[in-house]
């Protein structure tokens, strides 16, 4: 599954390079690692090396209302011991923003990415028959922002709407069931009640809309909504956070799908005793699309993390620590199905250190867990990586 990659400017600090009147960004990152569990099975286990090379390419032109922005990633793996989880994917970005006051901003930005769900992960969790290669897929995304109101306003107010279209590209025979089509919208309302706090009342909604559906099979088309009530506060430059809570509904087309409520939640809080040390912690519940088993499944996380500059010891070697629990309850209409309940459990560590402006080099430890009610779901796994980024 292609990573999540930070935008360029602020990689490693590079300030970019100026081409005409807006800036490149390019950077690329190698890694090698060795997974002992690459497919995620109870048993069996692949253990495998494997290379990880990521070109990235950003630009950006701006002045003081406008901003345009492009960038391209591509990430490609090769595994020693399991060819048939090769992969290259590909992501490209492009967007506008449009800042005319410090009251208004408007922004729109599209997406493709194409990529594909990991063998073991997706349809394929714990099924111990595995695809011969990875279930590849794309989609495309268009999504508008509107914001109105400063940060120091009584009041403001934000809206976000977009859509998004995925299409799997292999293994049609099953895989057909799984395009679908999402469109959605986010509403915020900030009223602040003291000169760093303010109330904070949201709304989403998000319509998922199945292309085709497996014969006596209920439709999954539905609709998810959910309101949210909290607060937000930026009371030092130390602590800064959100905290809502509200009420979440999943609403099925079909009569023959059981629809669900649930209380939910939203919460992040970031600290930063020091300015070289950052606390950060979040949590949630949220109902998420099925990939297979039960008609949606209620997702309830918490995370945390520690990132640390060890500027007495080193200004050029950092930390981060990260760990993340959840839990994911499945829904399922028929009485005689077995509950399913699985608890998730990731530990993360990696050490960083900038030998240039330009060279960053690192190593990381990441341990996976799933403790599942159904125990062909369970499994453990072990990943070390060795990295090194260059930015120009």
């Amino acid at each position: 599954m292609l990573p999540s990659v930070v935008f360029a400017e602020g990689l490693l600090g590079i300030q970019g390079m100026k081409i005409g009147d807006g800036r490149l960004y390019p950077d690329i990152s190698v890694t090698t690692f060795h997974d002992d569990n690459l497919t995620r099975q109870p048993s069996n286990e692949i253990s495998t090396f494997a290379v990880l090379v990521e070109p990235h390419l950003g630009y950006e032109l701006k002045d003081s209302k406008n901003r345009y922005f492009m960038d391209y990633l591509l990430s490609a793996a090769a595994y020693e011991d399991s060819e048939d989880d090769d992969y290259i994917d590909n992501r490209f970005r492009l967007g506008y923003e449009y800042t005319p006051t410090k009251r208004i901003f408007l922004g729109a930005h599209g997406e493709y990415l194409d990529t594909q769900d990991a063998r073991g992960t997706g349809a394929f969790e714990g099924t111990g028959v595995l695809p011969t290669s990875p279930d590849e897929w794309h989609h495309y995304l268009i999504e508008g922002t509107a914001r109105y109101g400063s940060v120091k306003a009584q009041g403001r107010a934000e809206l976000d709407l977009g859509y998004t279209n995925k299409s799997y590209d292999n293994h049609r025979a099953t895989t057909f069931v799984r395009d679908r089509e999402d469109t959605y919208a986010t509403a915020r309302f900030y009223y602040r009640i003291m000169p760093k706090t303010s109330l904070v009342l949201s709304g989403s909604i998000t319509d998922f809309d199945y292309d085709q559906n497996a014969p006596t099979v209920p439709t999954l088309d539905s609709t998810t909504s959910t309101v949210l009530f909290g607060v937000e506060w930026r009371s030092t430059f130390k602590t800064t956070g959100t905290a809502q809570i509200g009420y979440t509904n999943k609403d099925f087309d079909s009569s023959d799908r059981s629809d669900g409520d649930a209380l939910a939640w939203e919460v992040g809080v970031e600290w930063r005793p020091k300015s070289f040390s950052t606390f950060n912690l979040n949590t949630s519940r949220e109902f998420n699309e099925t990939n297979g088993a039960g008609s949606f499944i209620e997702y309830d996380s918490i995370d945390a993390s520690w990132s640390h500059r060890w500027h007495k010891l080193s200004p050029k070697l950092s930390t981060l620590v990260a760990i993340t629990y959840a839990e994911s309850s499945f829904s399922f209409e028929q009485v005689t199905t077995t509950p399913r309940e699985d608890e998730y459990l990731n530990f993360e560590v990696s050490v960083n250190y900038k030998i240039r402006r330009w060279l960053e080099i690192g190593a990381g430890y990441q341990y996976d867990e799933v403790d599942s009610t159904d125990s062909t779901f369970d499994f453990d796994r072990n990943l070390v990586e060795l990295f090194a980024t260059i930015a120009l």
